[in-house]
């Protein structure tokens, strides 16, 4: 079996496609073997030493994003299904695992962070962290949906997201925003998207604004901002009273400064959000399959080249890259 290892010190140029020992299932895991990924700034982050996580173990795997078909049975897996992954650890005894918030287990982390990850031709995992993948969905949606489509499907929800309610959604050409964007549309609400990419309406959006054209007048009831600092004040100015602002991301910066009177005064709410749980990627995976959320594909790399795959994701302005078997 082959996988992308990589070493100390962290970077590309230390990453190797090699030969990797994947030893015999342990209790509860199953055998996957790997179809297809998505590339996403964790795993770019992860090979390049850039996380502000501490990696284990090391050589390392990264690769948090994969669906693949099962090589062995489980309980509820079996052999020959198609499956999703659910990219958290979590030990399922500590305070937030038993309230259903395993996605912030105290325990655990980011599969293919603080574990080795899926960038190989077969690993194990725990079969709780896996999911059937829904007959005739597509496989570019299905790696997408455990982190880009959850993280938008939790923040909405923790942002009271309902039927008529106003959105406004920075970053909307993303692979999280564009999920946002057209999980918002799904559930009735009027979708205003912060994007230079006019194709963003193919999503869902209502309106589509460049980042420095948003009408100044514009109020929303939610404002989601997954990059941080550089719009900031913009997001918190166009929030009605009683307005949320639901934040996830810092790539623009992490620092950033409050009016606190206009917060207040204007019952006006800062909502941190990260990840979903178990039962979210199982509703999410649901309302995909019904409604056809989609995804925009940049370029396409096998996973033998993923160092090819890493040299380009810097240039990517125009959807996610793939890697496949």
């Amino acid at each position: 079996m082959k996988g992308a290892v990589v070493y100390k010190p962290l970077g590309k140029e230390n990453l190797k496609f090699e030969d990797v020992n994947v030893p015999e299932p342990g209790k509860g895991e199953i055998r996957v073997g790997f179809e297809r990924a998505g590339m996403n700034p964790i795993d770019y982050n992860v090979v390049a030493g850039k996380v502000v996580y501490s990696l284990a173990p090391f050589p390392h795997i990264p690769g948090s994003e994969v669906m693949g078909v099962a090589k062995s049975d489980g309980k509820r897996i079996r052999k020959g299904d198609k499956v999703i992954i659910y990219p958290r650890i979590f030990c399922g005894n500590c305070d937030m695992c038993l309230t259903s918030r395993e996605y912030m287990c105290t325990n655990g982390g980011l599969w293919g962070v603080v574990s080795n990850g899926g960038y190989a031709e077969e690993f194990n995992i725990n079969e709780d962290n896996l999911f059937k993948m829904p007959q005739g969905m597509d496989p570019d949606v299905a790696v997408s949906l455990p982190i880009g489509g959850l993280t938008a499907y939790h923040a909405l929800i923790r942002a009271g997201a309902s039927h008529e309610k106003r959105i406004l959604i920075y970053g909307a050409s993303g692979n999280t925003g564009i999920f946002a964007t057209q999980l918002a549309s799904h559930f009735g609400m009027e979708v205003h998207a912060v994007s230079r990419k006019e194709w963003v309406k193919d999503y869902g959006a209502s309106e589509v604004y460049d980042p420095d054209s948003v009408p100044e007048n514009l109020k929303v009831d939610i404002v989601m901002n997954s990059l941080g600092q550089k719009f900031w004040k913009d997001s918190l100015s166009h929030l009605s009273a009683g307005g949320s602002l639901v934040t996830f991301g810092v790539l623009t910066g992490k620092e950033a400064e409050v009016d606190i009177a206009a917060l207040y005064t204007a019952e006006r709410t800062i909502i941190g959000s990260t990840g979903g749980s178990r039962k979210e990627l199982l509703d999410l995976a649901d309302i995909t399959a019904r409604k056809g959320l989609k995804v925009r594909v940049a370029k396409r790399f096998k996973l033998a080249d993923i160092k090819e795959a890493l040299d380009y994701f810097p240039k990517v302005k125009d959807g996610r890259l793939i890697l496949e078997a």
